[in-house]
């Protein structure tokens, strides 16, 4: 049996917004929609999205945080909502932008309080805690407190405090958001290294999740757009040009100045010679 079992899962939340003074509009927002497919124990799959696609709607929905409204959703051959205490022994997550650590503590600390919610042997931990300081190159900040880390640095300290107590899965949820290259980098390296573990990974940032995972869901508006192996994605041919207009501004963006747009006559833009890391710099914009 598949270790995450999506059936026809949808999530829907009501968005309010005021009219005039006292008057509100409520309408109905479906922010995940019908989503189907299944995860096997020890793949690596990523989940591909630009912001409100879905992904992290539907990662706290296999986590027990939030429950579907419709469709049926099994982590460990269970219901997530039903068996959240029980299945956070099996799990390892890390959201972006949720800290887990303990803000005025040392990083060290916190590893400490870990291993005695997880109940980790000191053999276990101390021998986890220096695996993982090696390869995140972590050893230089263990002991400061965590409000004086830089993003990177927190990351770093994120990615270790989930992993201390050998989880089965491990979710990572746009863990490399806002991080400078080298961290970046040192991050994607690490988990292109887990062995043995089922991880799932989110990003809207498709050649990261192309380095790490084997297979990649793509979700555009709460719908799966694709589920495909991340071999077969890179045969698929990228346009070698496209053509884009700018709907707030005539004017092209600086955040755009390096990706080599042309004006046209028409007043569109152009660009030519795409590689994925620029039609990735254009979507995001």
């Amino acid at each position: 049996m598949a270790l995450i079992e999506v059936d026809h899962v949808t999530k829907q939340y009501v968005k309010v917004a005021k009219i005039g003074v006292v008057r509100k509009k409520r309408t109905l927002f479906t922010a995940v929609d019908d989503i189907s497919f299944a995860i096997e124990a020890g793949e690596k799959v990523g989940i591909v999205g630009l912001n409100g696609s879905g992904k992290s709607t539907l990662i706290k929905m296999m986590l027990g945080i939030l429950r579907a409204d419709d469709g049926t959703l099994a982590t460990f051959s269970g219901d997530p909502t039903k068996y959240r205490q029980r299945n956070a022994q099996r799990i390892g997550s890390v959201f972006g932008q949720r800290s887990q650590l303990r803000w005025d503590l040392p990083v060290y600390d916190t590893f400490l309080l870990n291993k005695e919610i997880f109940r980790i042997s000191k053999e276990d931990f101390l021998a986890r805690v220096e695996h993982l300081t090696s390869l995140l190159d972590a050893k230089d900040f263990l002991q400061q407190p965590v409000r004086t880390l830089s993003l990177g640095q927190r990351m770093k300290a994120e990615v270790m405090a989930s992993l201390l107590h050998d989880p089965e899965l491990i979710i990572l949820d746009e863990p490399t958001i806002g991080l400078d290259v080298v961290t970046k980098n040192k991050i994607v390296k690490f988990l292109q290294q887990v062995e043995g573990k089922t991880l799932l990974y989110t990003s809207h940032d498709l050649e990261d999740v192309e380095k790490i995972c084997s297979r990649i869901l793509i979700l555009d508006h709460g719908k799966l757009l694709t589920d495909i192996s991340a071999q077969a994605l890179a045969k698929i041919a990228t346009p070698s040009q496209i053509e884009f207009s700018l709907v707030d501004s005539a004017n092209l963006p600086a955040a755009l100045a390096d990706v080599g747009v042309q004006t046209l006559p028409n007043g569109n833009f152009r660009v030519a010679g795409l590689s994925s890391k620029k039609l990735s710099k254009i979507y995001d914009f």
